[in-house]
C-alpha cells in the first residue's frame, strides 16, 4: 500500500512538448529584440528607387519642387510641402528641407542666366568681360576678368565667356598699344612731307611734325645758290653774244 498521491510518469511526446515550451519561454524574450531589428533592417534596406529610408521602413519620395513635411506611416503616405523662398529640390527626394538656391555673386564675376525655381537651381554665367574658370553642367561657378594685352602686343584671340584673351607680340616695323586686333605699320613721315620727330617702336607709332626752320633755310639757301648760278650764266652768255 502506497501512502500519498502517486506521481504519474510523463510520456516521451509530452516531454518533447514541455521542452519546447521551456525553450520558448526562456530564449524567445532574448531573441525577440534581435528578430525585430533584423526584420526592420531588411525592410529598410529593401527600399525601392522611388522610396526613401526611415527608421521603421521605407516611405514614398516627394516630387521635385517639394520636400517631406511628415513621414509616412502604415496608414498614410508621406506628406510633402512645396519649396518656398529661395529654395528648391530638382529630383524626387526624402529631404525634410529644400536646398538653398545658388547666389550668382558679381564678386566672383557672375550674373544670373536662369533664375531659381522650386524645381531647379539658379544657373549662373560670366559677366561681360569675364570668362568661366569653374564650369558646371549648365552654367558657371566662378569667373575671372579677361586678360588685357600690354603695349607692344595685339589681341590675337578675343576673350569669350569660356576662354581668356590671347595676346601676341608685334614684330618688324609695326606697333600696337595693346587694344589692336593686329599690329599696325609705322607712319612714314617723309611720304607726308613731314619731319619724323620720334621713331616708331613696338609700343607706339612714329611721331611726325612740320618741317623745321633750319630745313626751310637750307632749302632757301639752295634756291638762292641756284638762282645766282643761273644769273651768272645768263650774264656770261649775254656778254659773249655782244
Amino acid at each position: 500500500m502506497f501512502y500519498g498521491q502517486q506521481r504519474k510518469c510523463m510520456r516521451s511526446d509530452e516531454w518533447r512538448t514541455m521542452k519546447g515550451l521551456m525553450w520558448i519561454h526562456t530564449v524567445w524574450p532574448i531573441c525577440l529584440p534581435f528578430t525585430f531589428i533584423l526584420l526592420n533592417f531588411k525592410s529598410s534596406s529593401a527600399c525601392g528607387p522611388a522610396e526613401y529610408r526611415i527608421i521603421d521602413g521605407c516611405c514614398p519620395m516627394c516630387s521635385p519642387g517639394t520636400c517631406v513635411h511628415i513621414h509616412c506611416t502604415e496608414l498614410i503616405g508621406s506628406s510633402c510641402s512645396p519649396c518656398i523662398g529661395s529654395t528648391y529640390t530638382d529630383r524626387p527626394n526624402g529631404l525634410i528641407a529644400c536646398t538653398s538656391c545658388t547666389n550668382c555673386d558679381p564678386g566672383f564675376g557672375l550674373m544670373v542666366k536662369q533664375p531659381c525655381s522650386p524645381s531647379s537651381d539658379t544657373v549662373c554665367e560670366p559677366l561681360e568681360g569675364f570668362y568661366c574658370t569653374e564650369p558646371t553642367k549648365d552654367g558657371c561657378k566662378a569667373a575671372q576678368r579677361h586678360s588685357s594685352c600690354k603695349p607692344g602686343q595685339y589681341i590675337r584671340e578675343k576673350g569669350t565667356p569660356s576662354t581668356d584673351t590671347v595676346c601676341s607680340n608685334s614684330t618688324g616695323e609695326t606697333y600696337s598699344d595693346g587694344s589692336f586686333t593686329s599690329c599696325q605699320p609705322h607712319t612714314q613721315c617723309d611720304t607726308l612731307n613731314l619731319q619724323e620727330i620720334n621713331l616708331g617702336t613696338f609700343r607706339s607709332n612714329s611721331e611726325c611734325g612740320p618741317q623745321t626752320s633750319s630745313n626751310i633755310g637750307v632749302i632757301l639757301s639752295v634756291a638762292l645758290v641756284v638762282t645766282l648760278i643761273t644769273g651768272i650764266i645768263i650774264v656770261i652768255v649775254w656778254k659773249n653774244s655782244e
